[in-house]
This record gives structure tokens, sequence and C-alpha cells, in this order.
């Protein structure tokens, strides 16, 4: 428990509190600018088991916000190397991989181990099916996105029973501009990963928290944060 003293010196965990994230199991789906970031807190903080799933590959682009890779894991599987650096961060968690791309076909298998997910993805489809799944398995979603220099973060399939098709029109969404097209602050990642990792910590102890049923956007260019009341 040395290792987490002064987390658990924080009242609202306490060792009941670390007790409960070191048994807890959450799936971080998307191992890019987001989920290197949601994955790295959550191994810090002790949650007990993280399964790493992405199937792409490291390509130089992301380096600049990606910040455990490096140019010697260029080519090498995104899933594959976080895994392995995470493992010597913490080696008392248990750490799995999932070098393939999630599916509604394996979803379910992969799943079955895991009590919390976060959708670190950029890929619309990837989106659907993640929301889809969780609400078809009332599974708690941890749901953030970014571009430019803007991003967001909600709690969907949880207490208010929130989906991501009531806060977005897909058709509007099908036609918006990805993040290979209108380029990305690194920062902004970091703020908006931080904020899930500390959201999966909070359903873990069962603290309330006012993004669900609400969305935070972070506009760091002109430093603006809003939370947006949610209606379906």
């Amino acid at each position: 428990m040395k290792r987490y003293k002064q987390q658990i010196q924080l009242p609202e965990i306490g060792e009941k509190g670390q007790q409960k994230i070191s048994q807890a199991s959450v799936l971080v789906v998307g191992a890019g600018g987001l989920g290197t970031v949601v994955a790295t807190y959550l191994v810090a903080m002790g949650v007990g088991k993280i399964g790493i799933v992405d199937f792409d590959t490291i390509e130089e682009t992301n380096l600049h916000r990606q910040f455990l890779y490096s140019s010697n894991d260029l080519g090498k599987s995104k899933a594959l190397v976080l895994t392995s650096k995470l493992k010597n961060q913490n080696e008392h968690l248990t750490i799995c991989a999932y070098d393939e791309e999630l599916t509604s076909s394996n979803f379910d298998e992969i799943i079955k181990n895991y009590s919390i997910v976060c959708d670190c993805t950029d890929n619309l489809n990837t989106r659907l099916i993640i929301d889809k799944n969780c609400f078809a398995n009332e599974i708690p979603l941890v749901h953030g996105a970014v571009s430019d220099w803007q991003g967001y973060i909600t709690l969907l399939h949880y207490k208010n029973k929130f989906q991501y098709q009531d806060l977005f029109d897909i058709k509007t969404l099908l036609q918006a501009d990805s993040c290979e097209s209108k380029g990305i602050n690194s920062p902004v990642c970091g703020m908006i990963g931080s904020l899930m990792s500390n959201e999966v910590v909070k359903i873990i102890l069962g603290i309330e928290s006012n993004f669900d049923g609400g969305l935070l956007y972070v506009n760091v260019l002109n430093n603006t944060f809003k939370t947006l009341k949610l209606n379906k």
C-alpha cells in the first residue's frame, strides 16, 4: 500500500477505496492520444486489471501526442507496445493486450472480463459499436474525444442511461472531419485523458459525477470550459 500512500490519504479513497481500485477491471479501447493517457493514470493508481484494445501500428505522426511511444517503436503494434510499457510501470497489475479491431463479433468475448469501458477511439463506427454493446451489457462507458484545440468528456450507460446516439446526430457525425484532416493539439489529449481516468476511479469508488447527464466541453485555444446539461 506504500506505493499508493498519497491517494490513500484522500478521505474519498482511503484503504477501502484503494482495495476497490485494486479489484477493478477496465477496458481501454484505443491506444492513441487519449488511450495512452487514460491507461497510464489507471496503471499508476493501481487499477487491478486493464485491457488495451487497438489494431493500429505506431506511426511517426503519433509521437507528438502519444508520449509513451518512441522512434524505436515505429511500425509496431500500439496495443502490444503500450501494454509492455505499462507492465514496466507497475508490475503488480494484470494488463492484457488485444491487438485486434473491436467489432460486434468479438466485443462480448473481450468485455466479459471488464466492468468499465473507456472509449478513446477516433473512429465513428467503432464508437457506435462500443455504444451499442455497452448498452446491451449495461456497462458504464467513459467517453471522450478530441479534435484540433477542442475536446469533451461524458459518461454513458451509467445511472442516467444516456447513449452516444442521444447526444449527437449520427448523419452529421458521418460528414464531420477527422483528426487527420483537422489536426490536433497535444495537451488537449492530456487534459481529456486525465479527466477520463479520474471519472473511471470515481465510478469504481461510487462517487457521483456531473458528467453523468452532463458533458464537459474544453477549448484550450481560448481557455473555454463549459459543462452542458444533456437532454435525451
